[in-house]
């Protein structure tokens, strides 16, 4: 993916409503995170809740993303998570 359309896909993330369903690569640009990081989180149940589009594609609600992010903001790294 060229850096053009990273910003494009970042950008698109930021201007369409909360109810928007995101791939798993946009959503790892717009939180900079691995898309094995997504996955892994997927299958243990402890990431980002997801939608599954198909048998074999998943999405994200750009709310869910949004919460997920605020609910692991952090002070200082000594608080505990």
């Amino acid at each position: 993916m060229s850096e053009e359309q990273r910003l494009s896909s970042i950008h698109q993330f930021w201007s369409l409503p909360e109810d928007a369903v995101f791939s798993p690569e946009v959503v790892a640009l717009v939180c900079d995170m691995s898309l094995s990081w997504l996955q892994s989180k997927r299958c243990q149940g402890t990431g980002i809740p997801f939608v599954k589009i198909g048998p074999r594609k998943v999405g994200y609600k750009k709310r869910d993303v949004l919460e997920f992010l605020s609910k692991n903001r952090y002070m200082n790294t000594s608080q505990p998570n």
